[in-house]
């Protein structure tokens, strides 16, 4: 199967540090109507192919397929979603009908929407760290608070070939296809009762976490009470005093209505969330090529027009925050990016994680460029 340059590349830079395309397209479009150019290690040129058609060939062959995912309805992530399978249809001549449940209607949790996608019970999976958590431990770093604390790095960073690698071994390993890369969907900002200016001020913070283990001790290195809790428990557990704040994408905590609840917005910016579409991997190479074409340039294009409404989405957030009566904080970043120095260190050391500490801090630095 033809496909575009980069991902030949995979293979024998598995672990390599390369250096990061500034503003990198994470689709890596399939399209006919423009020359692709291949580079060598260096950058420099050294071939142009011309592509194929734009979806062409032959689409007599339907399918109907289904696709899962907790984000809720109403979200640019859902609407992302939604567009790709009215892409994916148009693109194949109505050949392909993907029919989407959000809201954890299909399958409840990420996890065991991950475990019945690589068993091939369905076909698609919307989801955003789900993979590294389950997939790709050793790697979970890319996911750390304060690790990577703003977008177009983290872009970089997951389009490097040592990324590249490691969402390639979840279709070689786990039977998961990241079908092209995802797009940023939010930073994650704490929002709390409480005013918190710098690291300082989070010490005794009764923060709402996750059940990653990582994110608590993470977050208590800093000073905070971590009380992990479901979302759905997340509003009434503020209300009461229970926890005095979260740490979501705004748009998230918006739909949970925790503006009515908290007076501070924290522009903590501690991780960048990306949204992908996760494929079984035995269908995917099952497909024609003109097929797996038309779904890279669906969710490609989906994935353009998403980027724009995201930053409107998360301009509109705010709004409704301060709508609300929050005071929008600009918090000291760099102070919590010094104070977890130590406790990444430390979690590099365990010997947990297939990099080094500084191998990380440079494949970042390189990124930010």
């Amino acid at each position: 199967m033809k496909r575009v340059v980069a991902w030949g590349l995979i293979g024998a830079l598995a672990m390599s540090l390369a250096a990061c395309g500034g503003n990198a397209n994470s689709g890596e479009k399939e399209s006919g109507k423009a020359a692709v150019t291949e580079t060598d290690a260096t950058g420099a040129a050294v071939a142009e192919t011309e592509l194929e058609s734009e979806n062409s060939g032959d689409f007599s062959t339907e399918y109907n397929w289904a696709f899962a995912t907790t984000y809720g309805s109403g979200t640019v992530v859902v609407q992302s979603y939604q567009k790709f399978a009215e892409l994916a249809k148009e693109y194949t001549s109505g050949s392909v009908i993907i029919n989407l449940y959000p809201d954890g209607q299909l399958v409840a949790s990420e996890d065991d929407s991950m475990a019945q996608l690589s068993a091939g019970e369905i076909e698609f999976v919307g989801t955003g760290s789900m993979p590294w958590w389950i997939y790709s431990t050793d790697y979970a770093w890319t996911q750390a608070p304060f690790m990577i604390t703003d977008a177009d790095t983290y872009e970089n960073v997951y389009n490097s070939d040592t990324i590249k690698a490691v969402r390639q071994s979840w279709a070689d390993n786990y039977n998961v296809k990241d079908l092209c890369g995802g797009f940023y969907r939010g930073m994650r900002k704490l929002a709390a009762t409480k005013k918190v200016g710098n690291v300082g001020d989070l010490s005794g913070l009764k923060l709402r976490m996750n059940s990653s283990a990582l994110w608590n001790s993470a977050w208590q290195s800093l000073g905070a009470v971590t009380v992990p809790l479901s979302l759905n428990e997340l509003y009434t557990s503020i209300q009461t005093g229970v926890v005095e704040g979260c740490e979501n994408p705004l748009s998230e905590s918006g739909y949970l209505n925790i503006p009515e609840v908290t007076s501070y917005v924290m522009n903590t910016n501690h991780v960048a969330e990306y949204a992908i579409v996760c494929m079984n991997n035995d269908l995917y190479e099952s497909l024609p090529e003109n097929y797996q074409t038309a779904l890279i340039n669906a969710w490609t294009d989906a994935m353009d027009w998403a980027r724009a409404e995201v930053e409107k989405e998360e301009a509109g957030w705010i709004k409704k925050y301060q709508e609300a009566g929050c005071e929008i904080v600009d918090f000291d970043i760099e102070s919590a990016r010094e104070a977890s120095i130590p406790f990444w260190k430390e979690m590099f050391e365990s010997g947990e994680w297939a990099m080094s500490y500084d191998e990380v801090m440079s494949l970042i630095e390189e990124c930010s460029k």
